[in-house]
């Protein structure tokens, strides 16, 4: 089974709104990840006519004045591209983002991302004949922008683990809270109690924007370790081994900590190849 990675040289070297240069340094782990055997590409701009399927023209417009758009394009292509190649192949993938991600609906955007990847992947998915996705959103914020687009698709499960608890859209949309927990065990538990719901909704692919601005050295912080997130990640690539043949795509999400960054990253790749 194949492991995909995305990752454009221009992602290095700039300050990106939020995460800062958090990908410098990152062109020796590349090469490691080549070494280890994962499949390395460099994303092309996303499709404007792909993203008004999902964004207005006017909204696309405004963003399109923004020294930091075509990092975001890039980082939706990369999404678009990776999800491709694993709805195809089978297989897992890594995106490295910037500028882009869980934060931007349809008309508005905020917080460091401003174009939406999940949404624009899905359209793209859609057209090549996939019908049922879950997106899992373990960045330390809510994913407004990711329910936004998705609200009313009932053939796209969400849950995002964040501040609340809400179940709605006719339980297709979850949010679960995790704003109190204590440490890693305690949200790990949280992430494994939707398993079942997970499981039973039987999606052809899991989507997971992976934050790691939860961890305690980030802006985020919910005191977790650098051990928790590759944790998180092999539970996950588990159960799409099980219920989608593999198919587990990682967006690269908050988090501005490049050394925390740099060792999980690392040792995720190393689980999507085992």
């Amino acid at each position: 089974m194949a492991t995909y990675v995305f990752f454009h040289r221009e992602f290095v070297g700039k300050n990106w709104p939020i995460v800062g240069d958090r990908y410098r340094g990152f062109e020796s782990l590349i090469e490691e990840f080549k070494k280890l055997g994962a499949a390395v590409f460099e994303p092309e701009e996303v499709d404007e006519n792909l993203l008004l399927k999902v964004h207005t023209e006017k909204f696309l417009e405004e963003q399109s004045k923004n020294w930091y758009y075509r990092g975001a394009k890039l980082t939706v292509g990369g999404v678009v591209k990776a999800c491709e190649l694993v709805w195809k192949e089978k297989g897992n993938a890594v995106v490295f983002s910037v500028a882009a991600g869980h934060h931007a609906g349809r008309n508005h955007a905020w917080g460091g991302t401003y174009l939406n990847c999940a949404g624009t992947a899905l359209v793209r998915l859609r057209e090549l004949g996939l019908r049922r996705i879950a997106l899992i959103d373990t960045d330390a914020h809510h994913g407004d922008g990711d329910r936004d687009v998705l609200f009313g698709d009932r053939n796209a499960l969400h849950i995002c683990f964040c501040w609340n608890n809400i179940v709605e859209d006719g339980g297709t949309k979850i949010c679960v809270r995790v704003s109190d927990v204590d440490g890693d065990e305690e949200y790990l538990e949280r992430v494994l109690d939707t398993f079942g719901i997970i499981e039973k909704f039987e999606p052809e692919m899991i989507l997971h924007f992976f934050g790691h601005d939860t961890h305690k050295y980030d802006y985020g912080s919910l005191g977790l370790s650098e051990e928790f997130f590759p944790k998180l990640a092999k539970e996950i690539k588990n159960l799409a081994d099980e219920i989608c043949e593999g198919r587990y795509v990682l967006i690269d999400g908050g988090g501005a900590n490049r050394e925390v960054g740099m060792k999980i990253w690392r040792e995720i790749v190393k689980i999507l190849l085992s």
